[in-house]
């Protein structure tokens, strides 16, 4: 199964996801902000980053560019995760950083099975 990272400042949101992707096989690491994102994806190396777009004091907008920039995270996959509508500058945003999926929040457990199994089949 693959490695995955949860970057979410919400413990609750975290423990859903961790334990929904858990129970389905999955290796799960989470963050609460940009700065502990970037140490787990470094030391970590996950198959796939869950970003939400509301993280403290640096948005889920510049952490992925973050994980663009920097060697070790360039070529991770990332999955967005919110519950904000998806704009045309949203989606500019995605295809510059090659940003795929969104998962919907809230969503199904079977949702989010089925979203990452897909992501990480690539």
């Amino acid at each position: 199964m693959a490695r995955i990272l949860i970057v979410d400042d919400e413990p609750a949101n975290r423990l859903l996801v961790k334990t929904i992707l858990e129970h389905a096989g999955h290796q799960v690491a989470e963050a609460a902000d940009a700065a502990q994102a970037l140490h787990e994806a470094r030391e970590h190396a996950p198959d796939l980053a869950i970003v939400d777009l509301h993280l403290p004091e640096t948005s889920g907008v510049e952490l992925v560019q973050m994980f663009r920039r920097d060697p070790q995270t360039s070529t991770m996959r990332i999955a967005l995760y919110t519950g904000s509508t998806v704009d045309a500058a949203m989606r500019d945003f995605m295809a510059v950083n090659r940003i795929e999926h969104v998962i919907p929040k809230p969503c199904e457990p079977q949702e989010l099975i089925s979203a990452v199994a897909q992501i990480v089949s690539w």
